[in-house]
């Protein structure tokens, strides 16, 4: 077995999408499946409404990389559709799995609409579980209309859209106050060393003599994180074929993007502690977030080519074992002695 991306790699014929002699045939419903469609976008479509309205009039920023999700989605879309094996693979015209799966989600959303109504459930609840399952729907409507081999290719475009919805706003109460401290942390500790006598007025406020800093929502790293998280996803569905080397960047996400954001709010402090209040709130502390993506993500970069590298250098090995082991002795001829 191989951990490469099935549209990465160099097969031009996939066994699951054979069709078998005898096999039952079962059409994918174009109606039904057309009206299952119509309904799950008329039972969501105050789903893109709520989403737009809170990435534009909330306070915790992130709107720029939330509205952009879906323009995104797309690209990474025609993209996929750009590869070699997209039309190389076979589709199967029996995909009963896949009407099944549309039919499940929106049982699943009549479920959550009634569970998330107006007059007693959570609609803030409910209008992320809906646009989970409407992202579901429409993979399960292409699975159906273009077969199994397709739609998994289209699977990472497709959920991608999930940023498109604000998980900020729906976590902040678990996430936020945690990042804060650890942010807090990072930028106490990075002060410390270089000598400013820096303490704890509670866990998310550090302070001197001079000058304080508090880390509030805004500052707490999560819209880093999500930024820093959605274009390493694109970056290594993109570039590195490998699975396992795209968990590993993405795994490297959260420990860049908390110590990019620690020192971002130590050189806030500095600002205010030789500046005053002017000076800490002026463009570093709008716009640093921007200017120190590009040393982040850069730093990905670098460790992207040394893994590529890497593998790289493991094939040319074990292809040059594999012609040593290939290559026949040469025949050793012994003169005969002389007695």
């Amino acid at each position: 077995m191989t951990d490469s991306d099935p549209l990465a790699s160099d097969s031009t014929f996939d066994p699951a999408c054979a069709p078998v002699a005898g096999a039952p045939v079962h059409r994918w419903p174009r109606l039904y499946a057309g009206l299952i469609a119509v309904g799950l976008g008329v039972l969501w479509l105050p789903v893109p409404w709520w989403a737009v309205e809170t990435w534009l009039g909330g306070m915790l920023g992130g709107a720029a990389a939330g509205l952009l999700t879906v323009p995104i989605c797309l690209v990474l879309a025609w993209l996929a559709t750009r590869r070699p094996q997209w039309s190389r693979r076979v589709a199967l015209p029996d995909r009963p799995g896949a009407a099944r799966a549309l039919t499940a989600v929106a049982l699943a959303s009549i479920a959550v609409l009634v569970w998330a109504a107006p007059w007693g459930g959570d609609t803030w609840d409910g209008l992320v579980l809906g646009g989970v399952l409407a992202i579901g729907g429409v993979w399960c409507w292409l699975w159906g209309a273009l077969g199994w081999g397709r739609a998994r290719g289209l699977l990472f475009p497709v959920g991608f859209a999930g940023f498109a919805l604000p998980w900020e706003y729906f976590l902040r109460g678990a996430i936020d106050t945690p990042l804060q401290a650890w942010t807090a942390d990072i930028a106490l500790q990075g002060l410390r060393l270089a000598g400013y006598p820096m303490r704890y007025w509670n866990s998310y406020t550090i302070f001197s003599p001079d000058y304080f800093i508090i880390v509030n929502e805004t500052c707490s790293g999560m819209n880093m994180l999500v930024t820093l998280g959605m274009y390493t996803l694109i970056y290594a569905w993109l570039v590195q074929p490998r699975i396992r080397n795209r968990l590993l960047l993405l795994g490297l996400v959260f420990p860049i993007a908390m110590l990019a954001n620690g020192a971002r709010v130590a050189v806030i402090y500095l600002l205010g502690h030789y500046g005053g209040v002017p000076a800490a709130e002026g463009f570093w502390h709008t716009g640093s977030a921007y200017v120190i993506f590009i040393p982040v993500f850069w730093f990905i970069y670098v460790v992207d080519r040394t893994l590529t590298r890497r593998d790289r250098r493991a094939r040319a090995a074990a292809r040059a074992a594999a012609n040593a082991s290939n290559t026949p002795q040469s025949a050793i001829h012994h003169s005969p002695q002389r007695t």
